[in-house]
């Protein structure tokens, strides 16, 4: 997981500035935001999950489903102000939101080309 989330930060870092250069500052501010919901999303889902395979109480996963839910309205609530923007763009963020899905696709090339990087612990 060390691996993706490394190699999430590091499409992010590529695609906000290049994304800058070809559509402009907005659509860069844009993917930007997008990519940091999605880094704050998969570090509060992969907390959560630590937490629910650590201890299965009843208060345990009612704050871990509470969670979940503040996601959702977080990203609800930043997709609502950048409909309301005429300055970004809904399009760049979603691109910055496959940051991961980016990174999963990388990831999979990389083991395809190297299957011996998938067998060590996660760096």
């Amino acid at each position: 997981m060390k691996r993706i989330y490394r190699n999430a930060l590091f499409i992010l870092a590529l695609m906000a500035p290049t994304t800058g250069l070809a559509f402009g500052f907005g659509m860069a501010l844009s993917v930007l935001i997008g990519g940091l919901l999605a880094v704050i999303n998969f570090h509060w889902m992969s907390a959560g999950v630590d937490a629910l395979l650590k201890r299965a109480e009843s208060a345990r996963v009612t704050a871990t489903v509470a969670k979940y839910l503040a996601r959702l309205v977080l990203i609800f609530l930043a997709f609502f102000a950048i409909i309301h923007s005429s300055f970004l763009s809904v399009l760049g963020a979603l691109a910055g939101l496959s940051v991961f899905v980016l990174a999963g696709m990388l990831e999979a090339v990389l083991l395809l080309i190297r299957p011996e990087t998938g067998t060590q612990a996660d760096k």
